[in-house]
């Protein structure tokens, strides 16, 4: 049996209704509040061993922000994600209305069918992991097209401070059983010429932030 991993880092298609073009829709969403806490838990955890100075080749954040869920930014990934498409959505169609909203996506397949209810869960912190680990090919610099480590960055972007995201299983009959991860930001980051975050010892108050409680190195608002 065959299984594969799919990170992708762009693409523009058009939204269908549903999970078209022969795929057949098995598991929308369902996230319960542990599985979105343990989303925004990992997300946090990887920004603060950035903001601390704590990745190699790495330098410390000044104005890394704290991350929680948001309900809206979960809705337009889950709406993305059961169009059963592995690529990019179009800005407008994520869009909320009180900020840039940016995207991470990953899709996993494998030809065997699913046996157990474990099949068919996600694991977003296998996925959050593998967008976090392309710090490796990653020098500090401001944000270009084409650098191939844009989940990292935006994962890492100091003014991102909201996260949702949905999750899809569904058979494809040309690549197997497929999980699709979609994880909407806000305020986005990637913004060509811009570096993920201003570099320096975390600095809460020279931004008008507060330390967080949870997580030092991070900041959040009044």
């Amino acid at each position: 049996m065959m299984s594969l991993v799919l990170f992708l880092l762009g693409g523009l298609l058009a939204a269908t209704e549903g999970c078209g073009a022969g795929k057949q829709l098995i598991k929308s969403g369902g996230l319960t509040a542990y599985e979105k806490q343990a989303i925004v838990d990992a997300h946090n955890r990887l920004r603060q061993s950035v903001a601390l100075g704590q990745v190699s080749s790495q330098p410390p954040a000044a104005n890394m922000m704290e991350m929680t869920w948001d309900d809206e930014l979960a809705a337009t990934a889950q709406r993305w994600s059961d169009q059963c498409i592995t690529a990019h959505d179009r800005a407008a169609q994520r869009d909320v209305g009180r900020f840039p909203v940016g995207q991470n996506l990953a899709a996993t397949w494998t030809t065997r069918p699913p046996t157990e209810p474990s099949d068919s869960e996600p694991d977003f912190q296998k996925q959050i992991n593998a967008w976090f680990d392309e710090v490796r090919i990653y020098g500090f610099k401001p944000i270009s097209g084409g650098h191939g480590t844009g989940h990292y960055s935006q994962l890492v972007w100091g003014e991102t401070s909201h996260v949702g995201c949905g999750f899809t299983f569904y058979y494809d009959p040309t690549r197997g059983y497929t999980k699709l991860y979609v994880c909407n930001y806000g305020p986005g980051g990637n913004v060509i010429g811009s570096n993920p975050y201003e570099k320096g010892h975390p600095s809460c108050s020279s931004y008008g932030l507060i330390e967080s409680r949870k997580y030092s190195g991070l900041c959040g608002t009044y």
